[in-house]
């Protein structure tokens, strides 16, 4: 008899710590998916703020381009957003270069003047007339 209570004991034991590999590996896995989620997520966000600011940049481009295709006299006044996606940012004209910087993307484009400004959260307007520097942005 004692030598089954031995032999029941020992299945005990081994039942245990296989119950304890188990749990250990899907505990390993579970963790491993819910950190691909994580990330995946994460990626997805950065894309979007990535292709935010750039649709910002494409239009800010494309009033400029529209306005130095023009006849003098053109004027155009639109409001830029305070935030995108919900973050802050900033506009820079510098060398014929349009630069838009958030915390998490940035995003540059050529444009057809060398300075200027715009104003987040306000109204904006461009300006054509026939004398230099020919565009004028929030004059």
């Amino acid at each position: 008899m004692p030598n089954i209570i031995k032999m029941i004991l020992k299945r005990r034991a081994q039942a245990g710590l296989e119950f304890l590999l188990v749990f250990s590996i899907l505990t390993l896995f579970a963790t491993a998916f819910l950190a691909m989620i994580f990330y995946n997520t994460s990626q997805g966000r950065l894309k979007d703020d990535q292709e935010t600011t750039e649709d910002m940049a494409n239009f800010i481009q494309q009033e400029l381009i529209l306005a130095s295709k023009v006849e003098s006299g053109y004027n155009r006044t639109f409001n830029l957003p305070e935030k995108i996606n919900g973050k802050t940012y900033s506009i820079l004209i510098s060398n014929y270069s349009l630069m838009i910087n958030t915390s998490k993307a940035a995003s540059s484009r050529g444009i057809p003047i060398s300075q200027g400004h715009f104003i987040t959260n306000s109204e904006n307007t461009v300006i054509k007339n026939d004398t230099p520097p020919y565009i004028f942005i929030n004059p």
